[in-house]
């Protein structure tokens, strides 16, 4: 019976080796497999072929990576089972095996996936396969999902022209105007004299969303040989500058003063929002805001979404909320969720007072206005963060440094200053320069 073993060839300390694995099946079989999986041999465990058990690491990225060593191990036997004349495998041959088995649309014929929805199946089925260009990690699940949102929205779209099916050179101009009057546009059926709406008009953001995921699909058909249609390269993306909100540090301090004691789930997501707040991390890296990250007053980890290491101070109502838990923060729940309990605990804690926001929906512009507590989400915390900050004077990269954002174009999104609050600090700062 074939079993396979997980190894590294070198001991050198500091950077990084790729984790090598060895099929044996009897005597007369060894093949070999050199993976992109890299390990620091220092922390490695050879005999459990996993991370060491006393290497202080984090719980998931350990769990990922012990994963991703019995994956590997399962797609090798999977291969290795499937050949015919099994003594005659090289260890070349059993390579191109196994990255057919992991990539498996790099060895489709174009011919295969000659039209649009064929390619967008393969697209998306293969996607868990493929990796992050930022990170090099498999692609999040939201990345997935909406990759599986604008495969919706075309087939809808295809449907409403009576059209089962687009060739690459349907991908044109008129293709694009068609599509983007589609998304934008609000679609209602009268049933029993009682209007009902099948489709909202989508904001100009979401637009321009479902036409970036369409052109990294297109792009991707013609790194396969599959598209050799270019036009799709002329496709605008829309984006525009909503009005967001943000609590300012009174807000934060109403909404930690609120006994939810009698109401536990809004308890604990009042204390995730407040760590998000003073933190400046994402929902995402929520989790990691754990003990095993936490030494000499910082918390230190990777970013989810960019791999971006941040080390972040400890505020005071970080402390106080993660020495009410004992440092063990209980098990985040899904953002959808937690986006609905923030708007019941802010509204209970007196967060109101009218907020205009003005966008573009169904390629008009609308100004509406809502209660202050409707528009909180779990961004709002980071985005409250930065933003408070920078009102506090401190430095742009200073900020940064701690939010992991990149550039301060990015960064200075996240700003959400009004005019009339711009202007009083300029009046402060005069104040002491003029004393």
């Amino acid at each position: 019976m074939a079993t396979v073993k997980a190894f590294i060839r070198t001991t050198t300390k500091g950077n990084n080796v790729n984790i090598r694995f060895r099929l044996s099946d009897g005597r007369n079989i060894q093949l070999f497999h050199k993976s992109e999986i890299t390990v620091n041999p220092e922390i490695w465990d050879s005999k459990k072929e996993t991370i060491k058990a006393k290497v202080l690491y984090h719980d998931t990225e350990r769990n990922n990576f012990n994963n991703s060593i019995a994956e590997r191990k399962n797609v090798m036997l999977q291969v290795y089972n499937r050949q015919p004349n099994k003594e005659s495998i090289t260890t070349e041959l059993f390579e191109t095996e196994i990255d057919k088995a992991l990539y498996p649309e790099k060895y489709l014929s174009p011919k295969d996936l000659n039209t649009l929805f064929k390619y967008i199946a393969n697209f998306i089925e293969e996607a868990p396969n493929r990796k992050d260009k930022t990170t090099g990690r498999p692609l999040a699940y939201n990345n997935i999902q909406q990759y599986r949102a604008t495969e919706k929205h075309l087939k809808a779209f295809a449907k409403s022209i009576r059209k089962k099916d687009f060739d690459f050179y349907d991908i044109d101009q008129d293709f694009y105007d068609k599509f983007v009057e589609y998304l934008q546009s609000e679609i209602t059926v009268v049933e029993n004299k009682i209007t009902k709406v099948l489709k909202e008009s989508f904001t100009q953001n979401s637009v321009g969303k479902h036409i970036r995921v369409l052109k990294l699909m297109l792009n991707e058909a013609k790194k396969h040989g599959c598209n050799t249609n270019p036009y799709y390269s002329n496709f605008h993306v829309f984006t525009e500058e909503i009005d967001t909100i943000y609590l300012d540090e009174n807000e934060l301090q109403q909404l930690k003063d609120t006994d939810f004691s009698k109401i536990p789930h809004l308890d604990r997501v009042r204390d995730w929002f407040l760590l998000l707040a003073w933190t400046g991390c994402r929902f995402s890296d929520l989790e990691k805001v754990a003990k095993t990250d936490i030494k000499d007053g910082f918390i230190t980890f990777r970013q989810q979404k960019t791999n971006n290491k941040v080390v972040i101070p400890l505020h005071p109502v970080v402390l106080e909320i993660l020495e009410k838990y004992d440092y063990n923060l209980p098990t985040a729940i899904t953002n959808q969720r937690f986006n609905e309990y923030i708007k019941n605990a802010a509204k209970i804690a007196g967060i109101n007072g009218t907020e205009t926001m003005t966008r573009t929906v169904g390629g008009k512009l609308i100004t509406e206005k809502f209660e202050k507590y409707e528009q909180i989400s779990s961004h709002t915390g980071r985005r409250s963060f930065c933003t408070n900050m920078y009102k506090r004077g401190l430095p742009t990269l200073m900020i940064m440094s701690i939010s992991g954002h990149r550039t301060e174009k990015s960064f200075l999104k996240y700003i959400k200053v009004r005019q009339e609050e711009h202007a009083e600090m300029m009046k402060k700062e005069w104040e002491k320069m003029y004393k």
